[in-house]
């Protein structure tokens, strides 16, 4: 057996998110047999029609939402710290990072397919022209921003906790200057992926039992998420701020360079509050912006 062959077996006996990746695999070539398999499938889906729509939202996140990051991204200026002729550092992908990427692309999915399985279903979420109105649209996109921050800032910190963070969150946390776009996005430990995505969840029946829910504000917010998402790691220099909205790329380099700050995503209000909040910093001489 060649030393390549040991060493990817070794690996995968030493990764449990490899296993678990192993196990998934496995776990659809018995789909029949697996009844508790429905919480990877609320669509019932054929194994062939999981598939599809697995390649189906790994082609709009990466051909689409990550695509469009380097289409317009060029077109705006880079941070200040991406300026200077030193090329910022950036870890090499390894199996490790394969695996986790790999791990959440299918987590992902799943959480799709529960919210396809929300609009299709649910009661909760309005569906027709007719039903459109103000609150359940522009107002619900606003407060699922707010309050999907609310949720996630406090549990941001929490991964922070020297107790928890080398198990879980030290992953994504290896550049400082994070510049992949989507891969270092979602380069976290599934763990971080599952409660993040949780949260989103809670935040969506928040909305949907306060002002109501359309599902033209459900799918913009869902875009909105992942477009900022993937421009947070990336250096190209895009703020916006509206209503209580303070989103900028800025904010989150700020927290891979300065890990105990600026644990919101689109709400600094949030960090505000916790006393978390850090000003953009141009580089090491920490001038502020």
């Amino acid at each position: 057996m060649s030393s390549g062959v040991l060493e990817l077996l070794r690996t995968l006996v030493l990764n449990p998110c490899s296993l678990a990746a192993v196990l998934v695999v496995h776990l659809l070539t018995r789909w029949q047999h697996s009844t508790w398999l429905r919480l990877l499938n609320p669509l019932e889906l054929s194994p062939t029609w999981w598939v599809a729509g697995y390649i189906a939202v790994r082609i709009a996140l990466l051909g689409f939402v990550d695509s469009l990051c380097w289409v317009v991204g060029p077109k705006l200026p880079r941070l200040p710290t991406r300026d200077g002729q030193k090329v910022v550092y950036q870890h090499k992908i390894n199996f490790l990072d394969v695996s986790y990427l790999f791990l959440n692309s299918i987590i992902e999915f799943v959480f799709a397919q529960q919210i396809a399985f929300l609009i299709l279903e649910s009661p909760l979420i309005l569906r027709t022209t007719r039903d459109l109105g103000v609150f359940n649209a522009a107002v619900a996109i606003w407060l699922l921003l707010v309050l999907d921050d609310m949720l996630y800032a406090p549990m941001h910190r929490l991964m922070h906790h020297p107790a928890l963070y080398r198990w879980v969150h030290k992953h994504h946390h290896r550049n400082t200057y994070p510049a992949r776009g989507y891969v270092d996005a979602a380069n976290e430990h599934p763990v971080e992926q599952v409660v993040a995505l949780s949260l989103h969840w809670i935040a969506i029946h928040m909305v949907a039992h306060s002002v109501g829910l359309h599902v033209v504000a459900l799918g913009a917010h869902f875009g909105i998420k992942a477009l900022g998402a993937c421009f947070n790691h990336t250096g190209f220099d895009l703020q916006f701020r509206m209503l209580g909205i303070d989103y900028s790329v800025r904010a989150h380099e700020m927290h891979h360079r300065k890990p105990n700050y600026n644990f919101a995503q689109y709400v600094m209000f949030w960090d505000q509050l916790m006393g978390t909040y850090q000003p953009y910093e141009h580089g090491r001489d920490g001038r502020l912006a």
